[in-house]
This record gives structure tokens, C-alpha cells and sequence, in this order.
């Protein structure tokens, strides 16, 4: 029987839904039942270790400066919309865009993947072209813009249920206003079961299934994001000492990891960890903690010992960041299901934080972690600070992590529910 063909679609090479859509297409073409490609619009040239690399669109000096250029295009105009400046990149109205329909990735496949598309790589308008060819199509939701009228998280908002507007990131709200548009647009563009979407936690199903958009089309299916264990494997203590060794961090210290691109974005709840650290402090307990996350050249000042490792790309030195700690805080106010708890579960670090988002459905309480009601920093300073008093349970909350990440979201594991939705369609 002939091999169905699937091509992932992509804004950029980094971020997290490009982890996700390479992990899954290398964990689709180890399977052997689908062949799968991966195409970018702009970032890095594939540098992996597999056959199966993704093939990067602007992969010269004038294509990188075509894509940059339609990036800032796209910012430029919306700017004559938004409330404020600090909304930029939490709306898109997709007014830019390439059109890949007559891509030979695309034109060879039978189901166009799409994952993450904007920075100015898919409009409305390409996005017509796209869903006119006879493919079928999937698109994981790695936020809710699919379903809103340009906001990637709604922040409690329930205007995506009756059709948007109003709208508190615009300029001037108004009933018929950009976001009423856009959910139009996205209700005639993607209705009638057209499309089978995914989300990778329970949370943002249950967010999205209210969408307008949604009325017409089949419910979300929740598969989670997946991770190769293989290469996320854990250390052992004589392995974890010498890497702290390297890395110039206390031996017997407890390690304490806040990792976020960039410590300034409000989802990310960087002074919820800043609390909890001061607290830690005053009360007298011992740690150090590792921070990484770009802080806008600003240097941080703190009267707790840390270190502050600033922005990485580097995959080694990230995995380096969560075996070198003892626990992984996750302080995030809105969330979906992030890969970085995947990868500390995977490498044998148990997560804190805040009950949020798909955060739950990673975290199981009193086994591999601790979850507080968001903004509850006192009751997740004392499990924090209950954790690290008590060395004698992390080597059973490590195996219990590494535990839950090889059976759940193992990439053999998350490719096989992936094929499922395929072969449904």
C-alpha cells in the first residue's frame, strides 16, 4: 500500500512548535508508515543529527532580508490598530504572507501539516490558496489564534464565543472591529470540517471548543506535544556533580531552574519566581538559583546567589540548564502545555508552579512535582521549601518523572497518535 505523504508547515526553526513539528517528523519517518517532510520559512539551516532535517525557505541573503521584511510589514501595519505597543506580538492579523501552495513538499503531499504560521509567512490571503488544494489538512493549535480574532491566549476573554469584537487589544473596540473581521474570515476560511485540528493538553481544547469558529467543525483531538527520551536522558548524582563541576555551580547546594526566553514576558510570571526565591532566602533556606531567559541586556540584582545564563539556543546547553538543577520552576500565568516541563521530566528534574493551563496534565501533585493556584506564592514556597529540606524522596520524584515522560509524550508514543488522525481522515 502506498505511503501517505505529510508535510509539516512552519513560521520559523525556532521556537516550540518547531521542536514539535521536527520531533514528529523524525518520529514519523523512524515509524516507517508515513513519509514526512518539515517545511520553514525562515531561521536557522538544519543542523540535527537525523536524515530527516527540515527544508528552510529563506536559505539566502535575499530570501532571510524578504523574509525579515515581511515580518516588519506585518507589525508595521497592525501598529495602526493596537491599543499599545506591548500587544505587537501577542495579536496577529495575518495581513502578509507567502504563498507555498505550489511548493513541491506541498504539491507531493497528501495531508499539509500546518503547525505555527505567522512572522509574516501565511496571510488570509495564502492561506485561501492552501486550503483550495485537494489535501487534507491538520493544524496543531500551539496557541489559540485559530480560534480567536488574532489574540494567541484570551486571558479569560470569551469574545471568540459569539464572534469577537470589542476587542481589549485594539485601538478602538467595537463590535464590527479587526478581531470581529478576522474570526469571520477564519469561519468561512476553515469551516465545514475542512480542517482536523489538534492540541496538545485537555486546556486547550477546552478553551478552543467554545470558539465560534468551531460550530462547524469536528471537536479538537488532544495529543500531546512529543519528545524524544532517547536524547533526553538523565544523569546520574556522580554524572549531575561533575556537570555542576563545569559549570562552576555549587556541589551541595539544592539548584533552583527558571527557564523562559525572555524573562520579560508577562505569561512567563518571571517576579512570581523572584518572590518565591526571596522568601526561600529570608527564611533561611539554602539554594542557588539558575535563571535563563534574555533580560534585555539588564543586569539582574538579587540578594539570593544565582547565576543567570541569558538567552540560550544552544539544545546541549539547555538540557545541561535542567540536569544541573534539582528542581524546575514553572511560575507561568497562562500556559499550554510547555515543552520545557516535557524535557525536565524527561531528564529527571521534578517541575513547581502554578496550576495553569495544561500545566496539570504534566505535573502529577506529590509524585514528579507541586502545583499552587496561579499567584500562590505562599503555598508553592512551602512545598518548594518542604522539597528541598527533604533529600531522602528526590530520587523517587526523578523516577517518577522520567516515568511520565517516557510513557506519555515519548516522540514513538505521540507519532502513533499522530498516524491515528491521519489515517482518519
Amino acid at each position: 500500500m502506498k505511503k501517505l505523504k505529510v508535510v509539516h508547515i512552519n513560521a520559523s526553526s525556532e521556537g516550540g512548535a518547531s521542536i514539535v513539528a521536527q520531533r514528529l517528523n523524525e518520529g514519523l519517518n523512524e515509524a516507517g508508515q508515513i513519509t514526512s517532510s518539515h517545511l520553514v520559512f525562515s531561521g536557522k539551516p538544519y543542523s540535527g543529527k537525523t536524515q530527516w532535517g527540515y527544508e528552510l525557505i529563506s536559505n539566502s541573503g535575499w530570501k532571510r532580508f524578504t523574509a525579515f521584511m515581511r515580518h516588519a510589514l506585518d507589525k508595521v501595519d497592525f501598529s495602526r490598530f493596537e491599543a499599545d505597543k506591548t500587544i505587537r506580538f501577542q495579536f496577529s492579523h495575518a495581513s502578509q504572507g507567502m504563498d507555498i501552495s505550489r511548493h513541491p513538499l506541498v504539491q507531493e503531499a497528501d495531508i499539509v501539516h500546518l503547525h505555527w504560521v505567522h512572522k509574516g509567512f501565511q496571510s488570509f490571503a495564502t492561506l485561501e490558496k492552501l486550503l483550495a488544494l485537494p489535501k487534507k489538512f491538520v493544524w496543531t493549535c500551539h496557541d489559540l489564534w485559530p480560534v480567536t480574532g488574532g489574540c494567541y491566549y484570551n486571558w479569560g476573554c470569551t469574545n471568540h464565543e459569539t464572534g469577537c469584537g470589542n476587542c481589549k487589544y485594539l485601538k478602538k473596540p467595537s463590535p464590527d472591529d479587526l478581531s470581529s473581521v478576522l474570526i469571520q474570515k477564519k469561519l468561512t476560511l476553515w469551516g465545514n470540517n475542512q480542517i482536523r485540528f489538534i492540541t496538545p493538553s485537555q486546556w486547550l481544547a477546552d478553551q478552543g471548543k467554545r470558539s465560534i469558529v468551531m460550530r462547524d467543525n469536528k471537536p479538537f483531538t488532544v495529543i500531546p506535544n512529543p519528545i524524544d527520551t532517547s536524547a533526553f536522558q538523565p544523569l546520574s548524582s556522580e554524572g549531575r556533580a561533575g556537570l555542576r563541576a563545569k559549570y562552576g555551580l555549587p556541589k551541595d547546594m539544592p539548584v533552583l531552574l527558571f527557564s523562559a526566553a525572555y524573562l520579560c514576558n508577562p505569561a512567563k510570571g518571571f517576579p512570581h519566581f523572584v518572590d518565591l526565591c526571596n522568601a526561600l532566602h529570608n527564611s533561611g533556606t539554602a539554594f542557588h538559583a539558575l535563571i535563563v531567559g534574555d533580560n534585555k541586556n539588564r543586569e539582574l540584582q538579587f540578594d539570593f546567589p544565582f547565576t543567570h545564563w541569558g538567552y540560550v539556543s544552544d539544545s546541549e546547553r539547555i538540557k545541561h540548564a535542567f540536569l544541573l538543577s534539582d528542581l524546575y520552576v514553572i511560575t507561568s500565568i497562562q500556559d499550554n502545555l510547555p515543552t520545557t516541563i516535557m524535557e525536565s521530566l524527561a531528564l529527571g528534574t521534578p517541575v513547581a508552579g502554578f496550576r495553569v493551563g495544561g500545566i496539570p496534565e504534566l505535573v502529577d501533585e506529590g509524585k514528579n512535582g507541586f502545583l499552587s493556584n496561579s499567584g500562590d506564592n505562599i503555598s508553592l514556597r512551602e512545598q518548594v521549601g518542604q522539597y528541598l529540606s527533604n533529600r531522602a524522596e528526590w530520587p523517587l520524584y526523578r523516577e517518577n518523572a522520567r516515568n511520565k515522560a517516557v510513557s506519555t509524550y515519548d516522540t514513538k508514543v505521540v507519532s502513533a497518535q499522530v498516524v491515528s488522525v491521519y489515517q482518519s481522515l
